[in-house]
């Protein structure tokens, strides 16, 4: 006898039990794909809410770490810019300043006779408002006159605001000492 299996079920129901058992296995296969994928998922919860954690620590530590930094060198930063600006403003008002040399060889242009100086003393101006510099000029005069025309002819100069001779100085007659102050224009 032969082992061949005969199937004696009319052919539409033939097809219909193979269209059934078609269905089962996909229905079977779109199971177990649910399946895996909701167990992966289920898996991957742990890493994702260990990622998040570290990705908000990273942040929060790079957000504390750039405001020490920023702070700091903010600090840092405005502290060198207003010690700049107060160079440039320092190097501003001495480019409009005289030299010292300039306003000594004026003082030495004028015409002195009778008069021997012997010392120089220069203060610069504060640089506050409208303070200038003081020249002080020492020396000797042969009379009264050539002193007080000396220092008429320093009041009178350019680079000068005024001259004071103290009024003692002209209680001698002659070879008399004196200190002139002159007051410097701005």
């Amino acid at each position: 006898m032969r082992n061949e299996l005969t199937n004696l079920l009319p052919l539409d129901r033939q097809r219909a039990l193979s269209r059934e058992y078609l269905f089962r296995i996909g229905v079977i296969i779109a199971v177990l794909t649910t399946a895996l994928t909701f167990s992966a998922a289920v898996l991957l919860i742990p890493t994702y809410v260990l990622l998040e954690e570290s990705a908000n620590a990273k942040n929060m530590q790079l957000t504390k770490t750039t405001a020490t930094l920023s702070s700091a060198d903010e600090r840092a930063l405005s502290a060198r810019l207003t010690a700049l600006s107060s160079n440039a403003a320092t190097l501003v008002a001495l480019s409009h300043t005289p030299s010292v040399s300039a306003t000594v060889r004026a003082v030495l242009a004028i015409a002195r006779p009778g008069i021997t100086l012997s010392g120089f003393s220069y203060a610069p101006s504060s640089g506050a408002g409208k303070d200038s510099g003081t020249i002080g000029l020492s020396g000797v005069s042969a009379t009264r006159d050539a002193l007080r025309s000396y220092q008429l002819a320093l009041q009178s100069a350019p680079f000068a605001l005024s001259a004071a001779l103290p009024v003692s100085a002209y209680a001698k007659d002659a070879n008399i000492a004196f200190t002139i102050t002159v007051t410097l224009s701005p």
